[in-house]
């Protein structure tokens, strides 16, 4: 059987190789590179549904956890300040 590439959903690294169908839970990685956080799940084979890259669906997804997006913070107005 042939091994599946599992690559980071933010930055694309490689971040292991597994069997079709070896997963039967969650599995939560972060990645060294880019530290997002990657969270495998087994999903059902749907032999119709196509990847976008027009490979047929595989046993599990990944689905990517970002940290919230830090904005900079703009002082406060004072009060009668004009716009």
């Amino acid at each position: 059987m042939t091994l599946q590439d599992q690559r980071c959903g933010e930055c694309r690294r490689l971040l292991f190789k597994i069997e079709p169908g070896a997963l039967s839970g969650a599995l939560s990685i972060k990645c060294p590179r880019c530290k997002a956080h990657n969270t495998l799940r087994p999903q059902s084979p749907s032999p119709e549904r196509q990847e976008r890259d027009g490979t047929e669906g595989q046993s599990a997804q990944i689905i990517r956890d970002r940290p919230p997006a830090t904005r900079a913070r703009l002082p406060r107005r004072a009060q009668g300040e004009p716009l």
